[in-house]
């Protein structure tokens, strides 16, 4: 099934590529592109994608306050931030926002395709610099004696730190010399025992618990 996905992004050149990208990928397509929030939350409502890509410095409303006024109506769209921001203000009020990936612009276009193709499959996308620091922020604010939670596998303990250094299900199996479905079967039993819903909801609990 093709994913459909629309780019909100303002600068023109950087819109001309990540469509150019897209649209060369057998199985995605670009359904919409806007240069302003305003037209954005006009306008990708009646589109309907699956993911959208969205800048955070846009003119006019911020990016943020466009993922937030996108999820208010379309509850199930995945948003992916692609931006040059990674302080702590603008990652923490983007992902309460409703965004469920987060990339840096130095990302290459290996790894937005990867993305997409992660966010789509459950993931949370993240630059490695940036799951990193969502992990030391709630690490450091909250520190919790293990309360029973299940163990985890040797196998699941790795999984966990390949998502901690924020790769993808493929990237994943190539370092475990695993499949990627094998993968992601190994992330759904961590969900299962961690009872917890993301890759980053996983590894934040793991690590509070002692867990990882």
């Amino acid at each position: 099934m093709v994913t459909r996905v629309v780019i909100v992004e303002d600068q023109r050149k950087a819109l001309d590529g990540l469509s150019l990208l897209l649209n060369g990928q057998d199985m995605l397509e670009v359904s919409g592109v806007f240069t302003t929030g305003e037209e954005a939350v006009e306008c990708i409502p009646e589109i309907r994608p699956d993911v959208a890509l969205i800048d955070i410095g846009l003119p006019g409303i911020s990016g943020i306050e466009v993922i937030g006024k996108l999820k208010e109506v379309l509850p199930a769209l995945e948003v992916i931030v692609l931006t040059v921001y990674e302080d702590k203000k603008h990652l923490f009020s983007a992902l309460k926002a409703g965004a469920s990936g987060y990339l840096l612009k130095d990302a290459t276009s290996e790894e937005i395709i990867e993305a997409i193709e992660d966010i789509r499959s459950g993931g949370a996308p993240m630059s490695p610099r940036i799951a990193r620091y969502v992990i030391q922020s709630f690490h450091e604010s909250r520190s919790k004696e293990n309360t029973g939670i299940p163990m985890l596998t040797d196998r699941e303990r790795e999984i966990l730190e390949g998502i901690a250094d924020g790769l993808s299900a493929k990237r994943l199996g190539e370092r475990l010399y695993i499949s990627p479905h094998t993968v992601r079967t190994h992330i759904k039993n961590i969900y299962e025992k961690l009872h917890v819903h993301s890759k980053v909801e996983a590894v934040i609990k793991a690590k509070e618990s002692g867990v990882l």
